[in-house]
């Protein structure tokens, strides 16, 4: 099995693919193909910790999750009534079992393997891709790099050029009308030259930014829900004048209406998929990974030209916001050991670090918590694996026990050619 584990960066680089096909003009492999691949991946990531961590448990907060992804599952088998429910069940399964990377990707070299692999085919492949993306893709395909670019500080110059050059490339190739992309790589380059300062920086400074962006989300979800305040209707605060961007679905050939950066994409979404879950009664246990959520605003893909599809029952299968989708899914309990996981990473760093280039680490973790309730599409991709790649580092041994010049030394080298 050392072969299928030896496999793993080969894998990451294979989720580039799903990672953009509905973003690509070109076809890009089936769902066949991508079961496939996703399946080895997850069960090379099993063999990983069946060989070396035989008997050594998940963290509790990954290991709980897990097994109501588990029970979500079997759950589902009973709630599927057809082919697109089934075929919902399957997909969703694997996306949650990702966490089962936790053992792989808390290991520094390992981390280092795959971006240093991925990179190396991520800088040609781009160029090959390009022509046929639609500007939504560039932030999809170049994902990694919001991970990497937090460490240009540490690069040698040649990698500090391309790190950075890629990361800007999201903005220069991509659309401003993929606000949650640009948002991304743009708090990730932000944070990235508190490291040109890490050895002066303020730890409470840090400590209360992170804890002020984990608890944000639910101080706007109760204001938004009481009417108070809406943050997704900032016509109502900032005025009716339009920002417009290109149409994120635009490519070079082909101009799709522009976007205006102000309008309220999100309201709808939580109203949907809160309003099902009462009429449904699933608030608490959720839907099952094989079912959605009623959406009338998509009542028009109900028409006999959508009759047999995912839309057929008025159910939307899922959204782009990524909390509403494990709410959907796993109902508040879902969310609750979702959110720990977050929570418990970002404590462990609080703790037990014994470096202050972690509790950067930790600022991301919770920004990324923050995010997934704007967005974060819920897919087994190249976004979702550096998810876990950020939330595997603070649990890690590994990384938690370096001092400061040991992570600096590990950051310096990870797109370097391994000396083993």
């Amino acid at each position: 099995m050392d072969r299928l584990v030896n496999l793993i960066p080969f894998f990451v680089i294979l989720l580039s693919f799903p990672s953009v096909a509905q973003w690509v003009e070109l076809p890009i492999g089936n769902t066949t193909v991508w079961w496939i691949t996703e399946f080895f991946t997850l069960y090379a990531f099993y063999q990983f910790k069946k060989q070396y961590y035989r008997g050594v448990e998940y963290p509790k907060a990954i290991k709980y999750f897990l097994i109501w992804v588990v029970m979500s599952a079997a759950y589902g088998c009973f709630m599927a009534d057809y082919y697109w429910d089934y075929k919902a069940l399957i997909n969703n399964l694997m996306i949650y079992l990702m966490g089962m990377s936790f053992f792989y990707l808390s290991i520094p070299e390992n981390i280092s393997k795959i971006s240093r692999q991925w990179c190396c085919f991520a800088i040609t492949a781009f160029w090959l891709f390009l022509p046929f993306m639609q500007l939504e893709a560039p932030g999809k395909f170049l994902s990694p790099f919001a991970f990497l670019v937090i460490f240009w500080p540490f690069f040698e110059k040649k990698w500090k050029i391309v790190v950075i050059f890629f990361s800007l490339a999201v903005f220069i190739y991509g659309s401003f009308g993929a606000r949650s992309t640009a948002i991304r790589f743009a708090f990730a380059i932000l944070i990235s030259f508190v490291f040109l300062k890490i050895d002066v920086f303020s730890l409470s400074v840090v400590k209360k930014a992170t804890c002020l962006l984990f608890f944000v989300p639910f101080v706007l979800l109760i204001l938004g829900l009481t009417g108070v305040f809406n943050i997704w209707k900032m016509d109502d605060y900032l005025g009716d004048k339009e920002v417009l961007v290109a149409g994120s679905y635009s490519t070079a050939g082909n101009n799709t209406p522009s976007e205006n950066l102000k309008s309220d994409t999100r309201t709808f979404i939580y109203e949907e998929t809160i309003s099902s879950a009462i009429r449904h009664n699933y608030i608490i246990q959720g839907h099952s990974l094989a079912r959605g959520y009623d959406s009338p605003f998509f009542s028009w893909a109900t028409d006999f030209q959508f009759a047999g599809t995912q839309y057929h029952k008025g159910e939307r299968q899922s959204s782009e916001v990524s909390i509403l989708n494990v709410f959907t899914y796993m109902g508040l309990i879902g969310v609750c050991l979702y959110a720990l996981i977050f929570l418990n990473a970002i404590r462990n760093v609080f703790k037990y670090s014994n470096n202050k280039c972690m509790y950067i680490i930790a600022l991301y973790v919770s920004f990324r918590w923050a995010f997934a309730w704007m967005e974060d599409f819920t897919r087994f991709d190249l976004n979702n694996l550096y998810l876990w790649v950020i939330l595997s580092m603070c649990y890690s041994p590994y990384f938690l026990q370096m001092t400061d010049y040991e992570f600096k030394s590990w950051a310096h080298n990870i797109l370097l050619p391994s000396k083993a």
